[in-house]
């Protein structure tokens, strides 16, 4: 996960975030949903499980995307998403 600016809330593993979105972003900045998501820990597990079903995809013959990162995306207290956890992907 990358430093948090001191201006953002800190937001720990287990917190609730509602519903939170799992998105798998690429180097090129393409993006998918992969799923809503709890707590960044549920991201964590999520996006390694993305991860291996790509990598039997294209172990497979197929041309999945291949995310660089997982971004888990949360509301705000004013109504926005943003971005509060970023998974590399291993």
């Amino acid at each position: 996960m990358n430093p948090t600016p001191r201006s953002a809330r800190v937001i720990s593993e287990t917190a609730d975030l509602g519903i939170g979105l799992l998105i798998a972003e690429s180097e090129d900045g393409t993006y998918q949903p992969v799923g809503a998501v709890m707590t960044i820990r549920e991201a964590r597990e999520i996006a390694a499980s993305d991860m291996r079903r790509r990598m039997f995809r294209l172990d497979q013959g197929s041309d999945p995307m291949c995310p660089a990162r997982y971004l888990v995306w949360a509301q705000g207290d004013g109504g926005e998403y943003a971005t509060v956890a970023e998974i590399e992907s291993n």
